[in-house]
């Protein structure tokens, strides 16, 4: 039997596509805002929404009778005939978004009108007005939204941690201020500022209050003016290109929008000038006639559709080309350096050399092959009392349980006797190791071998859970990027694991008093490795993190190794990666290392 279903559960249904989480509340409320003329908007969560959020603006207002009108659905100020959804230039006009909140949250609306002597305040809950009186009242709306998802407790349970839904929520927040620099916002939660933003003079300006200083002084401005689209804005430095994504943005007549095929248009100039995996960041706004591209095909409306899209990813993709360009961020440029080492699978269950696989020594085995114990610092000093790794390890007082150490003094194995592996070695223009084999001339690169290196060092201690960690002298003040923040408090307990000791500082900064052993506590290093592992822990990842972990802390340490090596860190740092080529095999020297034989080079001679 058909049934047309009750009001009630129909704005149920309609709230489940508009009202997806808190942030979907914040981005609704003040793109209605921008809507009545505001010119200052101020958001206060509690709880990252679950409790409440309000937004307060000194726009228009509206009367007694539009502030009842409001909450029912498909009533809107903004359209009023079907042609009138060609040429759409606001934000909301399909009139669900007050209706939809209504349907799942209490609301309370004060507003006023200019003209009016009093305001009225109405009180809604299950899309039915409980109360309405009228208040004194300034001139603007002033909407709570309390208790949301309490009707509906399946989707209130889904949430994420308060962290998580905050980050949507600063996201949220960031694509309306950005795109209106002209007007002055405010945000916080649980009674703490965030972030307290007045009108800006520039577009470059606002970006450097939202994302901070160091972003906005890398970023170049791109800008193009055809008969189809006229593009303005900034992209980032490729230096600055991250791992997480974050600092990406496109908007359309001023409306923020998501486009996958835009976002390659975008990246597909920086191909050859930053390492695979990371992004650029951008900020790119669009103008175009509005009877060219469809806003309505998403119920949120985060997705738009242009008639010419494919002219204009060329058109974008030529723009961001030439201001890389005149950036000076050429292809002539050597980037080789940010490689980033691709390292086999290791299985996490420690194997035996007799194993299958492991007598052979090949990376190829079913187990893990533990590496001999060795462990690498460029400030070696053949004059200090060297301490082995099983000493340290001896240290502590179980297997997981976090240790410091003073800076390690454990520097390897002393150096061979004459004739071994190793011995001999010549560096070459801070790049390259020559080293003497069997085989004939190992030409170790210097940056990839180092970061093999730390690899399997940071590889063996997670594996074992045996984590050492050293105490910084002088704790390190590390400034974030919000979202990257919001992730890392969110996770602080698993990135203890690896050897960190983080504490929450406050205003997008954490304090590190500790970091795993032979990790430099320079700011730039702990600011990358935050980053990056803030991307592996925002990612679904199934099973054991351990190899992505020890990747990562690899790549961000070997950044800020030094390449201009003595001839005994040389002969130390050939001494270790021939070791490991040893145990895993001729794999390995395809990432770092290029054996010569004797007899090719004779044929050269």
């Amino acid at each position: 039997m058909i049934r047309v279903l009750p009001g009630n559960i129909a704005n149920l249904i309609a709230a489940g596509e508009v009202v997806g989480r808190p942030a979907s509340v914040v981005k609704e409320l003040m793109e209605n805002s921008i809507d009545a003329g505001a010119t200052t908007v101020s958001v206060s969560v509690l709880d990252a929404g679950r409790t409440l959020i309000q937004v307060i603006d000194d726009g228009c207002g509206m009367s007694a009778e539009d502030a009842s009108l409001c909450f029912e659905r498909h009533a809107t100020s903004k359209i009023t005939e079907a042609a009138d959804l060609e040429k759409i230039l606001t934000y909301g006009f399909r009139g669900e978004a007050l209706a939809s909140i209504a349907a799942v949250a209490q609301v309370t609306l004060k507003t006023r009108r200019e003209e009016d002597e009093t305001g009225v305040q109405i009180e809604v809950a299950d899309s039915r007005i409980l109360s309405s009186k009228p208040v004194a009242a300034p001139r603007g709306c002033n909407i709570s939204v309390g208790n949301l998802f309490y009707n509906v407790p399946a989707r209130r349970k889904f949430l994420k941690s308060d962290a998580a839904e905050m980050r949507h929520i600063e996201q949220e927040f960031i694509r309306v201020a950005a795109s209106h620099p002209d007007k002055a916002f405010s945000l916080k939660h649980n009674g703490r500022d965030l972030y307290s933003i007045r009108p800006a003079a520039s577009l470059k300006q606002r970006i450097s209050d939202l994302c901070g200083r160091d972003l906005a002084n890398e970023l170049v401005e791109v800008s193009n003016t055809t008969d189809i689209v006229k593009i303005s804005g900034f992209i980032g430095s490729p230096l600055d290109a991250r791992k997480t994504p974050g600092s990406q943005y496109f908007f359309i007549n001023g409306r923020y929008f998501r486009s996958p095929f835009l976002h390659k248009a975008v990246c597909k100039p920086y191909e050859k000038l930053i390492r695979e995996g990371y992004v650029p960041s951008y900020f790119i706004f669009l103008e175009c006639d509005p009877t060219t591209v469809d806003v309505n095909i998403h119920p949120q409306k985060t997705e738009v559709k242009f008639t010419e899209e494919h002219i204009i990813f060329e058109i974008l993709t030529a723009c961001v080309r030439e201001a890389l360009g005149r950036g000076a961020f050429g292809p002539g440029i050597d980037f080789e350096s940010g490689e980033v080492l691709d390292f086999p699978v290791m299985e996490r269950n420690a194997g035996t050399v007799g194993s299958q696989g492991g007598a052979h020594g090949g990376y190829g085995g079913s187990g893990y092959i533990r590496p001999p114990k060795m462990d690498y610092s460029p400030l070696f000093d053949q004059f200090e009392r060297q301490t082995s790794q099983e000493e340290l390890f001896q240290q502590g007082d179980k297997a997981g349980s976090i240790r410091y150490t003073t800076p390690s003094n454990s520097y390897g194995p002393p150096l061979e006797e004459e004739g071994a592996p190793g011995a001999n070695v010549l560096v070459l223009d801070g790049r390259l190791i020559l080293a003497p084999v069997r085989e004939g001339l190992a030409v170790i690169n210097i940056k990839k071998a180092q970061e093999a290196i730390l690899y399997h060092k940071y590889f063996e201690f997670l594996s074992q859970e045996h984590f050492i960690s050293q105490r910084s002298l002088y704790p390190q003040q590390v400034a974030l990027r919000s979202d990257i923040y919001s992730i890392v408090l969110e996770n602080i307990e698993n990135i203890s694991q690896l050897g960190f000791d983080i504490r929450d500082f406050g205003d997008n900064t954490i304090i590190v008093y500790a970091v795993p052993d032979g990790f430099p506590a320079d700011e730039e290093a702990l600011k990358e490795v935050m980053d990056n592992l803030a991307a592996s822990l925002d990612r679904e990842i199934s099973g054991d993190r351990t190899q992505s972990y020890a990747s990562t802390l690899a790549a961000s340490a070997a950044k800020r190794l030094s390449h201009n090596l003595n001839p005994v860190q040389a002969r130390m740092i050939a001494d270790q990666v021939l070791i490991l080529r040893a145990t895993y095999g001729p794999d390995l020297a395809a990432r770092c290392i290029t054996i010569i034989s004797t007899e090719e080079l004779e044929k050269k001679i």
